[in-house]
């Protein structure tokens, strides 16, 4: 009569493929939830930043009883400040009448970091334009 067959280690070894896996799936969710997340922020800190930037108007210029309009200076200074205290990298535009703005947030990863994929970046951009009354010079 033979002895059984050993198979201790098979299990094993099937375990930890089973947890590898597992743990990518878990870090696609995970990290892909956060990627997403950071999407929607910087897409709300581009619009806020542009309103921010789209409240300079050229008080000068109404002085002088000229049209309403954006100080470009001044909205560029104001959209590009609003950025960089919300914790973002980016860049300002404007003109007279609106204000563009481009955001981008860096999220380091939880699980991704495992297989060498250390940060994800997500991007926004968005344009004020300056609102005038209608019958306003």
């Amino acid at each position: 009569m033979r002895p059984p067959a050993r198979d201790e280690g098979q299990l094993t070894l099937f375990f930890a493929i089973a947890v590898v896996g597992l743990l990518l799936v878990a870090g696609l969710v995970l990290d892909g939830g956060a990627q997403l997340r950071a999407a929607q922020r910087a897409q709300a800190i581009a619009e806020e930043a542009a309103r921010a930037g789209a409240q300079a108007v050229d008080v000068d210029a109404l002085m002088r009883g000229e049209a309403t309009r954006l100080d470009p200076q001044q909205a560029r200074t104001a959209a590009t400040a609003y950025l960089n205290t919300s914790g973002a990298t980016g860049s300002a535009s404007a003109g007279t009448e609106t204000v563009s703005v481009e955001a981008t947030l860096t999220e380091p990863t939880l699980f991704l970091s495992l297989i060498g994929i250390g940060e994800l970046s997500a991007s926004g951009s968005a344009t004020a334009r300056l609102a005038l009354e209608e019958g306003s010079p």
